[in-house]
């Protein structure tokens, strides 16, 4: 009786460590995607200020330019902040940043 009683406690004790860790799993699973949703989150807000600033300057800089000529040098100076930064992000998405950037400008 005894052996069968070890063997079924055995047998509960196996499957409720199995059921713990796989709740750990999905918790610890649930808090790093928590973390990376707000790191994603602060990138977005540093690239929106950054292309924002970068706009600034280009229009202070190059007041008598071609709009396409401010924007390259905007776009220019945003990757390099923003790779100063550690911030990898492609010529595209800052292309937006500025553009839009240069809306928030021209509403002011």
């Amino acid at each position: 009786m005894s052996v069968i009683f070890n063997s079924v406690t055995e047998a509960l004790v196996q499957i409720l460590v199995v059921i713990i860790g796989a709740l750990a799993s999905l918790a610890l699973n649930k808090v790093k995607n928590y973390f990376e949703t707000l790191k994603k989150k602060d990138e977005m807000g540093m690239i929106n200020l950054i292309t924002d600033i970068a706009v600034e300057y280009a229009e202070k800089e190059l007041s008598g330019a071609a709009g396409k000529e401010k924007r390259d040098f905007a776009v220019d100076k945003a990757i390099s902040i923003l790779a100063d930064k550690g911030i990898k992000v492609s010529r595209d998405e800052v292309i937006a940043g500025i553009e839009n950037g240069v809306n928030k400008l021209k509403n002011k």
